[in-house]
């Protein structure tokens, strides 16, 4: 028993060819992918900066904040309080004699 071998032939490849509007569609779409994300950073580099300036912001004003609360309570003491009766008002406790100069 004979066996017969048959050559095959290699097939040719087809070569792809890109037609220069296939390309031309190609690159319209990197350069408007590009261009998003490079809009994209720049916004989100924005963003953080503001993020930053605000959180600077936020701790200042809440130093601030500390800061009045406790000049607040100073003010409501008992003691300041009777400093600006006798400074401003000219206010004198029962008993005191007022002494003022003459202007």
């Amino acid at each position: 028993m004979k066996k017969s071998y048959q050559k095959i032939k290699p097939q040719k490849r087809q070569k792809s060819h890109l037609r220069p509007g296939t390309i031309a569609l190609l690159l319209l779409v990197f350069l408007g992918v590009g261009s998003s994300s490079w809009q994209l950073w720049k916004l989100h580099v924005s963003i953080e900066q503001q993020i930053n300036q605000l959180t600077q912001e936020k701790a200042e004003l809440t130093q601030q904040e500390k800061s009045l609360h406790e000049e607040i309570a100073q003010l409501n003491t008992p003691s300041y309080i009777e400093q600006l009766a006798r400074e401003q008002l000219g206010l004198v406790k029962h008993g005191e004699i007022l002494i003022s100069p003459k202007n």
